[in-house]
């Protein structure tokens, strides 16, 4: 029996030429990501570019990367804390029950 799983809307992380944003809706959608590319292309220049280029853009901010992959916005939007605890030693040894002793006997 095959699980359900709900399809998700995100940016490809392999098919992808700026942001993998058409790579994602070709994915989605089962189709080929460069006709979707093409056609984007020709209704932003139709809408004279701009509009199509804000767009992207605003597709790119609010899509989702592919969880399963990582993506070039990793190192903007990374959920992991990468700060050090604050009982760490930082790499130092610590070194435990040290007997001193004079050198010049």
């Amino acid at each position: 029996m095959r699980s359900k799983q709900k399809k998700q809307l995100t940016r490809s992380s392999s098919d992808r030429i700026i942001a993998g944003v058409m790579g994602g809706f070709g994915s989605y959608f089962g189709v080929n990501s460069n006709y979707i590319r093409v056609g984007f292309v020709i209704i932003s220049l139709l809408s004279s570019g701009f509009p199509g280029i804000l767009v992207y853009i605003l597709l790119a901010v609010i899509m989702p990367a592919d969880p399963n992959k990582p993506s070039w916005t990793g190192m903007f939007f990374n959920n992991q804390d990468q700060t050090p605890p604050k009982n760490s030693n930082q790499g130092r040894k610590v070194i435990h029950d040290v007997d001193e002793h004079d050198e010049d006997k």
